[in-house]
């Protein structure tokens, strides 16, 4: 019985019109993976020569930081 509201109930919903709000919901909702594969995509190829000063930097704060403190001394 639930199976068979549950088609009624979609034969009904694809038949309604559908609002503007929704329409533009609906194909926001299909360009968002797109957008943000591209987004990522190009800002990585725009950043990769030099994402290197960000890791050097990064790594010299790490070694610095671990200077500055004392080893424990072993029992």
């Amino acid at each position: 019985m639930s199976a068979l509201i549950h088609l009624l109930s979609t034969y009904h919903r694809k038949n309604e019109k559908k609002s503007v709000v929704t329409r533009v919901a609906e194909k926001m909702n299909q360009l968002s993976e797109p957008f943000w594969f591209v987004l990522s995509l190009s800002l990585f190829v725009i950043m990769g020569p030099f994402s290197v000063i960000a890791v050097i930097v990064g790594l010299h704060n790490l070694a610095t930081k671990g200077q500055k403190q004392n080893e424990p001394e072993p029992a």
